[in-house]
């Protein structure tokens, strides 16, 4: 059962986006949009227990490749389903 849907859009330096992380447990899923994708680089899953997924189109605008992503990427239509199923979401 999922609880909440975690939205993160700001990178490692913003504090708050790291307290986010560390208080999601393994029922929340945690997506990465915007600069929220450079949380990929410093290895993500050390700080949550919660699934992560990053999307792609903001990954992939900052010049990375998918090979280089340690968390599954999404399409927007992925997003957008993830919304739909979460009765809670945390941005």
């Amino acid at each position: 059962m999922n609880v909440a849907l975690i939205i993160v859009k700001y990178g490692p330096n913003n504090p708050a986006e790291k307290i986010k992380l560390e208080t999601a447990t393994e029922n929340d899923d945690v997506v990465l949009l915007q600069n929220g994708v450079y949380w990929i680089l410093q290895d993500v899953k050390k700080y949550t227990k919660a699934n992560v997924y990053a999307l792609r189109d903001d990954f992939l605008a900052r010049g990375y490749d998918e090979s280089d992503s340690s968390v599954p990427l999404i399409s927007y239509v992925q997003l957008v389903e993830l919304i739909e199923k979460h009765p809670k979401s945390i941005g």
